[in-house]
């Protein structure tokens, strides 16, 4: 295409329905785009015609039964992602350099990272540099790993399966066991089998789904022990899941270590599996892509060295 025919397009083209096009890809059903940008569900569908028209592909298989990107849909994918990532980030990246480092970080974060290596860079950096201000946010492991890629966050600390499109770095190894609350009838019980969970209501974290995206060891023993297949209950934090099963909504894996205090005050108690349990990691994730502020510069280059931390040795 030659360059004035470029040009022509790029200033014809209506920037907004890539946007639009991110949002179906995000959500993967325009129904639920649409309710995410306020707008009528026909409105969706005619920007993303308007968009095939304009680019000359089609860019999604909506066939009956299937919502697929094409090769086309794919390209243009990636390529929105990392527009979006460069606007996003576009104020802090223009912000003046100073000889005293400011500006913000945000941290995006599953509720049971735990580092205390971290925590210690983390008092050391604000020590340093007291204009820097942050902002945590408790999220689930897919929106981590999203808002880590369209450059929202400075920094993710998320379990899963991790795109190889992001940079990542292992932050804590965490072993899980299955715990009953105190009014389960097998609360107490010595010699339970795995068969005797079979059929029992589960409380499951929302991304520890049979057959989910991030799959992980939690979830293989859930399959390979054959229970958990009833899930009375969904949380997206391990503080909602110890609550569930201590009020007996059903059996559920816990971190060990976090769930050692429960135990110690007779709140829940241990099932099997009790040898080879589940290890799960976390790892810090960033966008290589992403533009940052000279706070976000300074704070990854500090916190690059912190070890992963392994749950059972002494803080």
């Amino acid at each position: 295409m030659p360059i004035n025919r470029l040009e022509r397009f790029a200033h014809n083209l209506d920037w907004n329905l890539l946007r639009t096009f991110a949002v179906v890809v995000e959500e993967g059903s325009i129904t639920r785009a649409a309710n995410r940008l306020l707008l009528q569900q026909p409105a969706v569908s005619m920007a993303l015609k308007r968009l095939e028209q304009s680019v000359g592909h089609r860019l999604i298989d909506r066939s009956p039964g299937r919502f697929e990107l094409t090769e086309a849909g794919a390209r243009l994918n990636a390529l929105c992602r990392d527009m979006f990532t460069a606007v996003v980030r576009l104020p802090e990246a223009m912000e003046a350099a100073s000889e005293a480092v400011s500006g913000h970080i945000a941290i995006h974060t599953v509720s049971h990272a735990m580092n205390p290596e971290w925590d210690r860079a983390i008092a050391e950096f604000f020590r340093l540099h007291p204009r820097v201000t942050v902002g945590i946010v408790v999220e689930t492991t897919t929106n981590v790993i999203r808002s880590v890629e369209r450059g929202v966050a400075t920094l993710g600390l998320s379990d899963g399966i991790i795109p190889q499109t992001l940079d990542k770095a292992p932050f804590c190894r965490e072993r899980y066991a299955l715990y009953c609350g105190r009014g389960h009838r097998l609360f107490g019980v010595a010699g339970v089998t795995i068969e005797d969970l079979r059929g029992e209501p589960y409380v499951s974290f929302l991304a520890d789904v049979l057959g989910g995206p991030h799959m992980g060891p939690v979830t293989a023993v859930r399959a390979i022990g054959s229970f958990g297949q009833h899930v009375r209950a969904l949380a997206f934090n391990v503080e909602e899941v110890l609550r569930l099963v201590v009020a007996n909504a059903g059996i559920g894996m816990l971190p060990v270590h976090l769930a050692a205090r429960a135990v110690e005050a007779g709140e829940v108690w241990q099932l099997p599996p009790y040898d080879d349990l589940p290890e799960t990691d976390t790892f810090r994730i960033t966008n290589p892509g992403a533009a940052l502020n000279p706070a976000e510069r300074v704070f990854l280059g500090h916190v690059a060295p912190v070890a992963p931390w392994s749950w059972g040795q002494d803080a």
